[in-house]
């Protein structure tokens, strides 16, 4: 049986605006950056070097320990394993731009969460200028929000992508479609890990363009390809054996989702594969903590349809799209790979 809630755990939950506002001032008045140069500061030393006063520099370090984001020893501070690998700049793999998209966009609308309850709608969407009835079109009349979300999600895709390439196996597969691939980062991370592999990204024209250039730049136009389109209404690319949807399918509906999938489904040959790379809930629908927290987002801002599925979700999705057969690979930080064979 799962421990049950204690106090401290209850005010964490109760004040985590509080603390998320405690890490965010911890990115960016530098202290990881400056206790990952030079571990071991006093407080006295982090106070002078990041050019606060004593007493608001007390309320932070405060603060930054008791969430162990880093670690007091004495009178020297250092920080956590996990924020010296994940808010660390000069880690490869650093989520810094992630928390400016929870800074910027995720936390003012989420106010709304209650009501997007009520009204099961993206009620947090007033909090961005436009008509339209998705959070990513209204991105477009806010360059600066448009900005941060683009490298919050290049953020996301490079660390997600890393950990697909190394552990996906595409070794059966000849030319692989990238729906919805963005700027071209996950075609790039699987081009380098299979050399034998054709790829394409299918995505809006404009978006396309960016995804040419940053394929052109990496020196893979030879195999990568683009092609501009809207994958609910306009065909899929021809010669294809397998296509994927790396961080698609929590945006809309399950409805939505199984006909996006059909489509999928008519437009490959017998034997040819869909994959799906996501985050995911668990089957038995208790977490994890990912799905939890990152669920609220897509009904009360993003869409007001989607969430972070349980696996058995997709499943049936695939399964109702006409995919007899599925694998699944359960991979780190939460993510699962599903295929579903044609």
């Amino acid at each position: 049986m799962k421990d049950e809630l204690d106090f401290d755990g209850l005010a964490l939950i109760a004040g985590g605006h509080t603390a998320f506002q405690l890490l965010w001032a911890g990115v960016q008045l530098g202290v990881f950056a400056l206790l990952s140069k030079q571990s071991g500061l006093s407080r006295a030393e982090i106070t002078s070097k990041i050019g606060i006063q004593e007493q608001p520099a007390k309320i932070l370090l405060t603060g930054l320990a008791a969430l162990r984001l880093v670690v007091k020893e004495g009178d020297a501070y250092r920080n956590a394993r996990v924020v010296e690998e994940l808010l660390s700049p000069d880690s490869p793999g650093n989520m810094i731009d992630v928390l400016g998209w929870q800074h910027h966009i995720v936390y003012p609308a989420e106010f709304d969460f209650l009501d997007s309850l009520k009204q099961n709608r993206n009620v947090g969407l007033r909090y961005f200028p436009g008509d339209e009835d998705n959070l990513y079109s209204r991105l477009a009349h806010d360059p600066h929000l448009e900005k941060v979300f683009h490298d919050a999600m290049a953020s996301l895709s490079h660390s997600a992508n890393a950990i697909l390439a190394s552990q996906g196996d595409l070794s059966g597969i000849r030319h692989l479609v990238d729906a919805g691939g963005g700027n071209g980062e996950n075609v790039i991370t699987l081009a380098r890990a299979n050399p034998h592999l054709r790829l394409t990204v299918f995505d809006a024209p404009t978006v396309c363009a960016r995804a040419r250039e940053n394929i052109d730049r990496a020196g893979l136009a030879d195999r990568i390809g683009t092609h501009p389109g809207n994958f609910f209404v306009d065909p899929f690319p021809q010669d294809i054996d397998a296509i994927l949807f790396a961080h698609m399918l929590t945006i809309w509906s399950m409805e939505r989702n199984t006909a996006l999938l059909r489509r999928a489904y008519e437009a490959l040959p017998p034997g040819g594969q869909v994959i799906i790379f996501n985050m995911m809930g668990n089957d038995d629908e208790s977490g994890p903590m990912t799905a939890a927290l990152g669920s609220p987002y897509f009904l009360c801002i993003a869409t007001g349809q989607g969430m972070l599925y349980p696996v058995k979700d997709f499943e049936r999705m695939l399964a109702d799209a006409g995919f007899k057969q599925t694998r699944r690979l359960t991979l780190p930080r939460d993510h699962v790979v599903l295929v579903g064979v044609k």
